[in-house]
């Protein structure tokens, strides 16, 4: 059986040989020389993620700018904000953006302002949609699906990911008193838990009280299992998401006829799944330390390199660097990075898309290519950036022993990718028209559960009550 990546790989030579252009090369190599006189010197406007992600992106920006000779300007919005932002301008067709930041929940909510990026390539690009092939090949399939509609047009480039792993304490599993109690407790070896149960036992496990001992060393402080991010955050719906696609359930599935999408149905192994995963939520919720009610990605990492958890089971890849640095804050500590139980992680990206209503398409799409091109993102992740290209992320140089702090996320990544990349037509986040908006009320069910302000059955009715009315109410395809 031929795998997703090779899938991909056969299907854009097909394009390309449609296109006239002969077989694309396996990576390309676009740079900012390659791009043509862009006509247009209009300004354009980018809308960026406030944060790491913008500080990082920045400096590509004004390189294209000096290079083109088209001024860039940039916009950026905290996380919370951006949605809200962007589409009243997207809906009110204003123009205030050239270039949108798109999480790849929105991609279908927004495909009638974005541009197909093969229309642009046939516009723009002198080699075509195969010059634009070229360079998404490279990136991984399933982002690239995700940055598309769920009929498969492409409107976006991704360029960061926030793929979820597991960041574990290595010197605490690596411990042999640790490995001998935990044995002689649970009856299994202490390793990166396969199982949810697992994770359960480790984190019980891990909880102890000031004056107890961990690694043979006295503690002065409470430690705890599990960092979780339980807030009234997005971040909470994206761990229970990690959970139920664990499980091969859907927040709500797909039905299709004749392998046409046509609509979505909560059926009962998804409401079982449901309400196993608020239920574990709120069993692991017993092991983290106290604030995590109120926890996003920050409190949840910094617990960790203080020394205060053990596990963070549940957290975006772009927080490993970060992570790793527990080895110096706490003496002999160690972090080391596996995929989530389950291989199913809440595995989304930002993409660039481009605006229908932008003054300066051109740009906008050669923009796109330098970000998303081999040697634009070969250079953003050997500087610790989790970007998209999985050619890049391949090569055999990116090893926790070569780059520890910059790499170390990478190996359970694309274990994730090449897993989950099958089940991602399947998702409810990549296929509702309606999920920017079902997408917030998500956050408000998992936080209220994650406190215990609804039980896990509370949880799951709560659930189907908001999905029939947004997706009714603002989604295309109806609840069967």
């Amino acid at each position: 059986m031929l795998s997703p990546r090779l899938k991909r790989i056969l299907a854009i030579s097909a394009v390309a040989a449609v296109a006239g252009a002969g077989q694309v090369a396996a990576k390309d190599d676009f740079t900012l020389d390659d791009i043509p006189e862009i006509e247009n010197k209009e300004p354009i406007h980018v809308a960026l993620e406030a944060g790491g992600a913008a500080d990082l992106i920045i400096p590509y920006l004004q390189k294209f700018s000096e290079a083109t000779g088209v001024p860039v300007t940039s916009e950026s919005m905290v996380f919370a904000t951006i949605y809200s932002k962007e589409v009243v301008e997207l809906q009110g067709r204003t123009g205030a953006y050239d270039v949108v930041v798109t999480e790849t929940s929105w991609t279908n909510e927004w495909r009638d302002y974005l541009y197909p990026l093969n229309e642009l390539a046939e516009k723009y690009d002198p080699e075509g949609v195969a010059g634009l092939q070229a360079v998404v090949d490279g990136i991984d399939p399933g982002l690239l699906r995700m940055a598309s509609t769920r009929d498969g047009v492409l409107v976006g480039v991704p360029y960061y990911t926030y793929t979820m792993i597991s960041i574990y304490r290595e010197d605490l599993f690596n411990d042999a008193g640790e490995q001998a109690a935990f044995k002689e407790k649970y009856g299994y070896d202490l390793a990166p838990a396969r199982e949810w149960q697992q994770l359960l036992d480790q984190a019980a496990f891990f909880t102890r009280k000031e004056g107890e001992e961990l690694r043979g060393e006295v503690l002065d402080h409470d430690f705890y299992g599990v960092s979780m991010m339980a807030g009234r955050f997005p971040h909470v719906q994206d761990e229970l998401a990690a959970m139920i696609w664990s499980k091969g359930a859907n927040w709500a599935s797909p039905v299709r006829e004749d392998g046409k999408l046509v609509g979505f149905e909560i059926t009962d192994k998804d409401r079982e799944t449901l309400e196993w995963a608020f239920t574990l939520y709120q069993d692991l919720m017993k092991y983290a330390p106290p604030g995590s009610e109120n926890a996003f990605w920050d409190f949840a990492t910094a617990q960790f390199v203080e020394g205060n958890t053990a596990i963070i089971p549940l957290m975006y890849n772009g927080l490993w660097n970060w992570a790793s640095s527990v080895a110096d804050e706490v003496p002999g500590a160690r972090a080391a990075a596996a995929p989530v139980v389950g291989e199913r992680p809440y595995t989304g990206a930002f993409h660039f898309a481009p605006s229908r209503d932008s003054g300066n398409p051109e740009a906008a799409y050669w923009l796109l290519k330098y970000i998303g091109s081999y040697a634009t993102q070969k250079e953003m992740i050997e500087g610790g950036w989790a970007g998209t290209n999985a050619d890049v992320l391949g090569e055999p140089d990116k090893t926790v022993e070569t780059n520890y702090a910059a790499y170390g996320w990478i190996p359970p990544t694309l274990v994730q990718w090449e897993a989950q990349a099958p089940d991602v037509d399947d998702y409810l986040h990549f296929n509702s028209s309606a999920f920017g908006k079902i997408y917030e009320q998500m956050t408000i069910i998992g936080h209220e559960n994650a406190t215990g302000a609804t039980t896990p059955a509370e949880s799951v009715e709560a659930w189907e009550k908001a999905f029939d009315r947004l997706q009714g109410k603002f989604g295309e395809l109806p609840v069967n």
